[in-house]
Parts: C-alpha cells; structure tokens; sequence
C-alpha cells in the first residue's frame, strides 16, 4: 500500500525537476539568440554585480490620478521589470513616434538591451557618451523626455563614472 501512495509522489517530484530544469535553462538559449555580443540581454543576476562606469537605476510604473491633491500624494510608482534599449543618442527625427511617446524605426544604432529585475533595477556597463534610452512596452519602445535639441531621453556616461537614473513609464497616468 506505501509503495502505490509513493509512486504517484515520485511521478510528481520528477515533473517539477523536470520543469524546474526547463526554467533554468531558458535564460541560457536567450543568450544564444543571433544577437551582437553587445546587444545581449543582460541577466538580472548579472547586473547585481557593481559596475564602475555606466548607467543604472529603476524603471517605475506610473498610471492613473497624478493630480496635486492635500488628500493623496502622487504616486512615486512602482518598480516594474521591462527591457531598456540603449541606443546612440536619437533624435525625434531618426525615429517615427507616435502618441508623442513611442516610438519605432529607430534609425540610429542599438548598443545593448538590459532586463531589469522584478522591482525594475538595472545596471549595464557603457563607455563615455550619450546615450538615448527606450523601455519596451506592447505599443513600441517608450520614452517620454525630449532634451531642447529633440534628443530621445538623453542619459550621459562620463569616463569612470555610473550615471544614476529613474525612468517613469508613465503613459497611463494623467497630470
């Protein structure tokens, strides 16, 4: 009589295992897709380890009532896992934006991709320069800040230093 109630339990330990196994891999074939060894999705894992010159931060989810209101504050969002694109610097005009915020045909060149982790964290390595930064929402790549030249959310790397930033995706909320 054991070894009957045993058997089914065994049958389902393996199949976790076995799933667990599938999970565990799938970071794997990500990171042997055809993309350049720059464009690689960064494994969140990776980017705990401290970085001496580049970009990190937080991407937060804004929506809903912003209003200024002495009953409930504005939100200051929530950490969200997206993937940021790093692009040489863009402007509005190297790229078809539509609904002022997202934006396709980028015509300038992807440097990396960067999974954030679940609260939104990131940090990526770059060299010196400027940089123009889009999160990938299902309506395209989103960035919501222009500089007074026209430049998509312009994020500078200066030598040996780490730029500290938030991005606010924050086309669903109303200011």
């Amino acid at each position: 009589m054991v070894k009957l109630l045993l058997l089914p339990l065994a049958l389902l330990l393996s199949q976790c295992n076995g799933a667990n196994q599938t999970h565990q891999n799938q970071p794997e074939q990500m990171e042997n897709q055809e993309l350049p060894q720059q464009t690689k999705l960064t494994k969140a894992q990776e980017q705990q380890t401290p970085i001496e010159q580049g970009i990190s931060g937080q991407v937060l989810w804004v929506s809903g009532n912003q209003m200024p209101s002495p009953d409930a504050p504005p939100s200051k969002g929530r950490g969200v896992q997206r993937t940021i694109h790093i692009y040489q610097l863009t402007n509005a005009n190297q790229a078809k934006t539509t609904a002022g915020v997202f934006h396709t045909n980028i015509q300038t060149t992807l440097i990396a991709q960067v999974l954030t982790d679940a609260d939104g964290h990131f940090a990526v390595n770059l060299e010196p320069g400027i940089y123009s930064l889009f999160t990938e929402e299902e309506k395209g790549l989103f960035a919501s800040i222009f500089d007074g030249e026209m430049n998509i959310n312009p994020v500078e790397v200066q030598q040996e230093q780490v730029t500290d930033i938030k991005i606010a995706v924050n086309y669903q909320a109303a200011y």
